[in-house]
């Protein structure tokens, strides 16, 4: 090893956003030689039991438990990079989903996440393409308080008018995402330019419906996001990635997916990614 360099990301994420089946793909991906890819393990540092059995369960067309808010960890592995040579620490805390949710709720996070982002360098930021909350089209005030009402469940409460109050958690996904990086950059800590990897998660099934690239999938999915993004390019270094941790649908392409090694399930898009599925490749953008 010529160096020894020492990195800390931040994984960001509402819930079932794909962050631990991110994680399990990764740790099986450095493990093993199925296929080429840049960064290699070279020990872990702390407990694995967690990245063991995650990725167990991965490699076996099983679902990835979501990390619950009593179950939050520090990830750290030392990866050696094939190309420079160098050794590398990463380090990602894996929160749940439901911590990111509370920030936008309640307005505030916990200490030891500000903690952890005060040492960070960059960050990833999952995003689901198969759920998210997408913007109401405003006509008038009228049709869309009824349309609020009649989408509300049976056993919601509604107020003498017939209409569902305000839910917080309701607001669009692209909204909450841009208050969290808001949270972010208005820390008295925060040093631009922060390098920040965007993850649409499940990009197999978005290219089931249309080929497109994941930049334009954000652009037209959730313009307030990419805007706010591409006019504060001082603030956030960005590039936007589509990637499949999963290969499929383990309930609907089993069958195609059992015809290649558990690595090759792997895909991942993106400017400037060479091997479509190398995951490291995202992770050595952001050290670049």
């Amino acid at each position: 090893m010529t160096a020894s360099v020492s990195n800390q990301f931040v994984m960001i994420g509402l819930p079932a956003t794909g962050k631990t089946s991110f994680l399990a793909a990764l740790w099986y991906l450095v493990h093993h030689g199925e296929v080429e890819h840049r960064l290699t393990i070279e020990r872990m540092e702390g407990d694995s039991s967690h990245l063991n059995r995650i990725s167990d369960l991965w490699a076996s067309f099983e679902v990835v438990p979501r990390t619950s808010t009593n179950s939050e960890r520090i990830v750290s592995m030392v990866l050696n990079d094939t190309s420079t040579k160098k050794s590398i620490t990463l380090t990602f805390p894996d929160l749940s989903g439901e911590s990111f949710m509370s920030q936008w709720v309640d307005r505030h996070f916990t200490t030891s996440y500000d903690e952890f982002l005060k040492k960070s360098v960059g960050g990833v930021l999952f995003i689901s393409s198969l759920n998210y909350q997408k913007p109401a089209k405003i006509v008038s005030a009228e049709p869309l308080l009824k349309e609020m009402g009649e989408a509300g469940q049976p056993n919601e409460e509604k107020d003498e008018e017939g209409f569902v109050p305000w839910d917080s958690t309701q607001a669009p996904t692209q909204v909450q995402l841009v208050e969290l990086l808001q949270f972010i950059a208005g820390r008295e800590y925060f040093k631009p330019p922060f390098r920040l990897a965007l993850v649409i998660s499940a990009w197999d099934d978005v290219l089931k419906v249309k080929r497109t690239s994941p930049a334009k999938w954000l652009a037209g999915e959730m313009p307030f996001l990419s805007q706010f993004l591409e006019s504060n390019r001082r603030l956030f270094d960005f590039n936007v990635y589509g990637v499949s941790a999963q290969g499929g649908d383990y309930n609907k392409d089993v069958d195609g997916l059992t015809g290649m090694s558990a690595s090759e399930r792997i895909l991942i898009e993106g400017d400037g990614v060479k091997n479509p599925h190398d995951l490291t490749e995202l992770l050595t953008w952001l050290m670049r």
